[in-house]
């Protein structure tokens, strides 16, 4: 099963990166293959460029789904996550999308529940569950890392649970019905 993480955040001193790299690091503990992808490099591309970027292209062809982290600014989700989202369209389709919402008071739910809808507008199935860490500067060490991050590992696992079903079933569903693609 291959389900990359897509972080969408290009803020100086970005606290929520913690977050994706977590949940990063707990789908490669448990044998899943993932990369990290970040909106990173859309930073000084004209926009032109931005138009078909080819790894997060063929990254997004090969995955079984998707999970999305993403911090809440100002009630919504950054503009560079909505660019890495909207250069792709067919390579979504049909797959499961899990979402991470990292921020204040209401840990980046407001962010999620916009993406919802864009997702569902791009063929994606949003999951039901979903992971939020509120104020997230307060979750953090002094290197950047989760305190405990045993605390969230109870609902990363009910989250990645549900993703794993809804990746395996979507799966056989595209291979079944070719035209879904």
């Amino acid at each position: 099963m291959r389900i990359p993480v897509l972080y969408g955040s290009m803020r100086e001193g970005r606290k929520s990166e913690a977050v994706a790299k977590f949940v990063h690091a707990e789908l490669l503990k448990r044998g899943i293959e993932s990369e990290y992808v970040t909106s990173e490099p859309y930073r000084d591309r004209e926009p032109l460029e931005r138009k078909h970027p080819e790894p997060w292209k063929s990254i997004m062809e090969s995955a079984d789904g998707l999970i999305v982290v993403a911090p809440e600014y100002n009630h919504g989700y950054p503009g560079q996550l909505k660019e890495m989202i909207d250069a792709l369209t067919i390579e979504y389709n049909y797959k499961p999308v899990g979402f991470v919402g990292a921020g204040g008071y209401s840990g980046g739910s407001r962010a999620v529940e916009q993406l919802r809808q864009v997702m569902i507008e791009l063929r994606m199935v949003p999951i039901r569950e979903a992971l939020y860490f509120p104020m997230v500067w307060e979750l953090l060490n002094d290197k950047g890392e989760l305190k405990n991050p045993e605390l969230f590992l109870p609902r990363l696992e009910t989250f990645l649970k549900e993703l794993f079903w809804y990746a395996e079933a979507l799966k056989e569903g595209r291979e079944k019905h070719p035209w879904s693609k």
